[in-house]
């Protein structure tokens, strides 16, 4: 669920769309952006292969290998540098070799048309041997055994970013630093990051790292139009202030910021299609923008660095094509206002 209706109906809201040449937000002046105080250079918008290797998302049958090894040589043509996995996507397939990881490092070496930027995360469930192999995760040992075979999976010596995939109770943040601080030190990962942690956690896991002399590249989170916590809590405002890339993960909102969900109104959904035709009418004004690009682009003018799914040809280039697009600040402030209702 991405975000709790309010009282106050979108229906009663109808905004009037802005024809405007007012300035393009700072966040889109440039088509590749630092990770955080890092010297890797990534795309303004990357992909999430949370779907890639899992049955359960179709892999296999509504779409296969065939189709993502076309989809990440569009990205890399097309510009896009960042993917983003974790050790847990499509471990359904690692026996196989068709978990994402497997996949994505399979892609990388059969397509070198770009240096894409690789990004994993460490689950720190201390059970999630049942899924990935290897020992029970009690101990900062256990965070480099698991990048250890991150890395096999993907083929490489090093991995560009890695993740605390979520704070666990298992671990505390402490340990966990240190963990991460000794994979730098090992030369295992260029950068580190976190994901799912709040305002608190991420400054906590900052000053930790800092302390080491390590910067904390990146928080992911969920955040998209109708999940705006991350800009309303201060955590967006403090990975701005402490200089930590805010990568967003869920940026449709589960399809919910879709062409197709325009399409697909009902009575239950009715509150959303104000905010849906609004971003129709704003991307009409950018040759002809999506409602899809719309969403993601709004997240890059707010300054965060969207991920969205891509399982076709067709969507990689849709999603290419946002790096030469921009929305103004004013068409921005619209839609958080037509949001706002829902």
């Amino acid at each position: 669920m991405c975000m709790h209706p309010r009282a106050m109906s979108a229906m009663s809201f109808s905004p009037t769309l802005l024809v405007t040449t007012a300035s393009v937000s700072p966040a889109q002046a440039s088509k590749y952006v630092p990770l955080g105080r890092t010297s890797l250079q990534v795309s303004r918008i990357g992909v999430g292969t949370l779907q890639w290797g899992d049955p359960g998302s179709g892999f296999g049958t509504s779409y296969g290998e065939p189709e993502l090894s076309i989809a990440f040589q569009e990205l890399l043509k097309g510009g896009i540098n960042f993917i983003d996995t974790a050790e847990v996507y499509g471990y359904q397939g690692i026996k196989n070799g068709t978990s994402s990881e497997q996949l994505i490092g399979k892609f990388a070496k059969e397509h070198t048309e770009g240096a894409p930027i690789i990004a994993t995360k460490f689950f720190t469930i201390p059970w999630t041997n049942f899924l990935v192999g290897g020992g029970l995760r009690i101990g900062r040992k256990s965070l480099l055994d698991a990048l250890r075979a991150s890395l096999k999976r993907l083929g490489r010596k090093r991995v560009d970013l890695y993740q605390i995939h979520f704070p666990f109770p298992t671990l505390s943040n402490a340990a966990l630093m240190e963990s991460l601080k000794e994979a730098v030190e090992l030369g295992l990962t260029t950068a580190v990051g976190v994901s799912n942690y709040s305002k608190k956690q991420m400054e906590e896991a900052d000053d930790l790292l800092a302390s080491y002399g390590v910067p904390l590249a990146s928080n992911q989170v969920c955040f998209n139009l109708l999940q705006r916590d991350p800009d309303k809590n201060g955590l967006l405002t403090s990975c701005k202030e402490r200089n930590i890339s805010l990568i967003a993960y869920s940026p449709l909102c589960s399809g919910r910021l879709t062409d197709k969900a325009l399409l697909k109104i009902d009575s239950k959904s009715a509150k959303i299609k104000p905010l849906l035709e609004l971003m129709q009418k704003i991307g009409a004004n950018h040759e002809g923008m999506s409602i899809t690009q719309v969403a993601l682009s709004y997240l890059i003018a707010k300054g965060a660095i969207p991920i969205p799914g891509c399982k076709n040809e067709y969507q990689a280039k849709s999603h290419c094509e946002l790096m030469d697009q921009s929305l103004t600040m004013e068409e921005v402030q619209m839609l958080e206002e037509a949001a706002s209702y829902i």
